[in-house]
C-alpha cells in the first residue's frame, strides 16, 4: 500500500512558519539549517572508505516508515532515513547530504481536508535524488560545493513542481465549489420532490378511500336493487294471495250472510232471555238488598245482645289468676299451696284458710278461712291461652264501638307484667294478653270489611311514674314537653294527652314492635320482694275508628290495657331513698283507684276522678257503657298471706261496683 504523496516545499515551509499545523510524523530528508554532522575526532583527517555493502535501489519511504500521520503540536527531530544509515556505516560527512535528499520522498500531512484530497490526487514526487541520479557520476563525500549545487537545482525543479501543484489545487476547489452548488440543487430538488411526492401520497389516499367509498356504495346499491326485487317478487305473490284471498273473501260473505240471518233469528231470542234475565237480576238486587238490611240488622242486633250479655256479665268483671310457685319458694314451702284451695266443681271460687294459735299456746284453734267469688278464678295451672279465651268477647265489645279496659292489679311479684304482656322471649304460646288482644282486633277487622266497614288504628304507650306522665314511645324526650291530661273539647269529656307519640298502625305486626319498643324504656328496679320490679303503671291504648260508608255509620272506641306497679308493704320492702318514693307514689294511686271504684259503687255524685293520674286517664273506660275487666293477681307463697288477703278484699269490692245499664249479676 504507498503512503501519501510529498508535499510541495513551499507548503512544507508554510507548516514549519505556522505552528498550528500538524507536522509530519516521519522522517524528512530536507536539510536542516544550523545542524552540521559531526565527524569522530579519530577519522577526521583520514579520507573516506569505502562502502563495503552492495548498492540499494531507489528508497519507498513506505516500505519503512508505513502510512503519514497527524504529528503533534511541536515538531520532533526526525529519525534518519535508510539511505542516511548506509552512509554511516560507510563513514561520516556525508549524514547531512543523505538526509537532505531523503525529505524528498516523505510527505507531510494536509492543512485541510480539501488540500488532502487534493494531495491524494496529485500524481506522485520523482523519487529520491540518490536514486534519481543513479545514471550520473557521483560526487565525493567531501565535494560540498557540488553538492549544494545540485541540491539548489533539485530545488528549482520542486518549486515548479509546487508551482504546478497549487494550480491543481485551484482547479480543484472550483471544481468542489461547483459540485457544491451542484449538490445544494439536486439536495432542494430532492426536498421539492419529496413534497410532492407526499402530495401525490396524501392524493392517492384520499382517491383509494373515495374508490373504496364508491365501491361500497355500489356494492349497497346492487344489495338494495336485489331485495327490491326480492320485494317486488314477494308482493307479486302477495298480489296473488290476496286475490286468492279476495275470491275466499266473497265466498266467505255469502256464507257469513247466511249465517248472519241465522244469528239474528238466536240473537232475538237471546235478547228475549235477556229480558227475562234483567226482571230476575233485579229481583236478585232487591232480595239481595233485602239480606243486607237483614244483614246490617242482625249485625247490629248481634252488636246489641252482645253489649246486653256483656253488660249482664257486669261491665266491671274480676278474674283472680295465681301464679305458680317459684323453684325458691317450693324449697321453702314444703307443704305446697296448703293455704290457698280451688274448688273442682266451681271455677269462679278461690278460698284462702290459715291457722291460729292460742295466745297462751297450749290449744289450737280451727283454720280462718276467707271465701272469696269472682268471674273466675285461675289456678297455677292455667295457661295464656285459657285466660284469654274468657276475654276475648270483651276484646270484641272494643270493635262494636265500645270503650274497654283490661288492667292488672296485685301486689309486686305477683305476676301481673306475665299476665299482660307475656315473658320476654318471642314464643307465642306464652304471649299476654295485650298482644292476643291486639291480634284479635285486627283478625275481627278483616274479618269485618266483607260487611262494609273500614277500620283506622293509633296507638300510644305511656308510663305513669311517680305521679307523671312519660311517653314510652319515645327514647329521649324533649326538654320542657311535659306531658299532661286534657279534654278534647269543652263540649265532650273524651279526654287526651297533647305532646304524645300517637303512631297510625296498620297490622298487627306493627304494634307488636311498639310493645317490644315500649317494655324495654319502661322504668323497672330490684326490691327486696321482687328482683324485677315494675315501678310506674303502663297503659296501652289502641284507638278505634271504624267507618261504613254504605250506611253511613260510625264508631270511635279506645282499647285500655293497664299493667299497674305491685303495691309494696314498706315493713318488708325495706325502700329508701327513690324505691320509698316509687312505692309511696304507687301505693297512692292504688288507694286512689280504690276510692273511685268505692264512689262508683255507691253511685256517688262525685267520683274523685282527678286524685290521681291513673284514674284520670281511665276515667272514659270507667263510667258510662265502658267495659273494665280487672286481674287481680296473687302470689302463692305463704309469707305474702296478708298482701293477698288484701289484694283478693279489694277485688271483691271491685267485682260488687255495677256500671251502665246492668241491673243485677249472679
Amino acid at each position: 500500500m504507498e503512503g501519501p504523496p510529498p508535499l510541495p516545499l513551499r507548503e512544507q515551509k508554510m507548516n514549519s512558519e505556522d505552528k498550528s499545523f500538524l507536522l509530519p510524523k516521519g522522517p524528512s530528508r530536507l536539510p536542516v539549517s544550523g545542524l552540521r554532522l559531526k565527524r569522530p575526532a579519530s577519522d577526521e583527517n583520514e579520507p573516506p572508505k569505502v562502502d563495503r555493502k552492495r548498492a540499494r535501489g531507489p528508497l519507498d519511504p513506505t516500505k519503512r516508515g508505513g502510512p503519514v500521520t497527524a504529528a503533534p503540536s511541536f515538531p520532533k527531530p526526525p529519525p534518519a532515513a535508510p539511505g542516511l544509515r548506509s552512509h554511516r556505516q560507510a563513514g561520516g560527512r556525508r549524514r547531512s547530504s543523505t538526509r537532505t535528499r531523503g525529505t524528498a520522498g516523505v510527505a507531510g500531512p494536509s492543512i485541510t481536508g480539501s488540500r488532502r484530497t487534493v494531495a491524494a490526487a496529485a500524481p506522485k514526487p520523482a523519487a529520491a535524488p540518490a536514486a534519481a541520479g543513479g545514471g550520473e557520476k557521483k560526487r565525493a563525500p567531501w565535494d560540498l560545493k557540488g553538492q549544494v549545487s545540485d541540491l539548489r537545482a533539485k530545488v528549482g525543479t520542486y518549486k515548479e513542481k509546487a508551482q504546478g501543484l497549487a494550480g491543481e489545487n485551484e482547479a480543484l476547489r472550483q471544481r468542489l465549489n461547483q459540485l457544491e452548488g451542484e449538490l445544494k440543487q439536486a439536495t432542494a430538488r430532492n426536498q421539492q420532490l419529496e413534497g410532492q411526492n407526499s402530495a401525490l401520497a396524501l392524493e392517492l389516499q384520499t382517491c383509494q378511500a373515495q374508490a373504496t367509498e364508491s365501491q361500497q356504495r355500489v356494492e349497497q346499491l346492487v344489495e338494495q336493487e336485489q331485495q327490491l326485487q326480492e320485494t317486488i317478487k314477494s308482493q307479486s305473490q302477495t298480489i296473488r294471495e290476496l286475490e286468492t284471498a279476495g275470491r275466499k273473501a266473497r265466498e266467505a260473505k255469502e256464507e257469513l250472510a247466511a249465517q248472519l240471518e241465522a244469528r239474528e233469528a238466536e240473537l232475538r231470542l237471546v235478547q228475549e232471555s235477556l229480558a227475562r234475565r234483567a226482571q230476575e237480576n233485579e229481583a236478585l238486587a232487591a232480595r239481595k238488598a233485602q239480606l243486607e238490611q237483614k244483614l246490617h240488622e242482625s249485625e247490629m242486633e248481634r252488636r246489641s245482645l252482645h253489649n246486653a250479655v256483656q253488660e249482664l256479665k257486669g261491665n266491671i268483671r274480676v278474674f283472680c289468676r295465681v301464679r305458680p310457685l317459684l323453684s325458691s319458694e317450693k324449697e321453702a314451702q314444703k307443704q305446697g299451696m296448703s293455704h290457698l284451695r280451688f274448688l273442682p266443681d266451681d271455677s269462679k271460687s278461690l278460698v284462702l284458710s290459715k291457722a291460729e294459735e292460742s295466745h297462751v299456746g297450749r290449744e289450737r284453734k280451727e283454720d280462718i278461712v276467707y271465701e272469696f267469688n269472682f268471674d273466675q278464678v285461675f289456678p297455677p295451672s292455667s295457661s295464656q291461652e285459657e285466660v284469654f279465651e274468657e276475654i276475648s268477647l270483651l276484646v270484641q265489645s272494643a270493635l262494636d264501638g265500645y270503650h274497654v279496659c283490661i288492667f292488672a292489679y296485685g301486689q309486686t311479684g305477683s305476676g301481673k307484667t306475665y299476665t299482660m304482656e307475656g315473658p320476654d322471649c318471642q314464643d307465642p304460646s306464652t304471649a299476654g294478653m295485650i298482644p292476643r288482644a291486639v291480634q284479635q282486633i285486627f283478625k275481627k277487622a278483616r274479618e269485618m270489611e266483607a260487611k262494609g266497614w273500614k277500620y283506622h288504628f293509633t296507638a300510644n304507650f305511656l308510663e305513669i311514674y311517680n305521679e307523671s306522665l312519660r311517653d314510652l314511645l319515645v327514647l329521649r324526650p324533649e326538654r320542657g314537653s311535659e306531658l299532661e291530661i286534657r279534654r278534647v273539647s269543652q263540649c265532650t269529656e273524651e279526654l287526651h294527652v297533647p305532646n304524645l307519640c300517637y303512631v297510625p298502625v296498620a297490622s298487627e305486626h306493627e304494634v307488636l314492635k311498639l310493645l317490644q319498643r315500649a317494655k324495654a324504656n319502661r322504668s323497672v328496679a330490684k326490691t327486696n320482694l321482687n328482683e324485677r320490679s315494675s315501678r310506674s303503671h303502663s297503659l296501652f291504648q289502641l284507638r278505634i275508628e271504624g267507618h261504613n260508608p254504605n250506611r253511613e255509620l260510625h264508631t270511635s272506641s279506645v282499647l285500655s290495657l293497664v299493667d299497674l306497679a305491685g303495691s309494696e308493704r314498706l315493713d318488708k320492702s325495706l325502700s329508701t331513698g327513690d324505691r320509698l318514693k316509687e312505692t309511696q307514689a304507687i301505693n297512692s294511686s292504688l288507694s286512689n283507684l280504690g276510692l273511685v271504684i268505692t264512689a262508683l259503687s255507691n253511685k256517688e255524685a262525685h267520683v274523685p276522678y282527678r286524685n290521681s293520674k291513673l284514674t284520670y286517664l281511665l276515667q272514659n273506660s270507667l263510667g258510662g257503657n265502658s267495659k273494665m275487666l280487672m286481674f287481680v293477681n296473687i302470689s302463692p307463697s305463704e309469707e305474702n298471706f296478708a298482701e293477698s288477703l288484701n289484694s283478693l278484699r279489694f277485688a271483691r269490692k271491685v267485682n260488687e261496683c255495677v256500671i251502665g245499664t246492668a241491673s243485677n249479676r249472679k
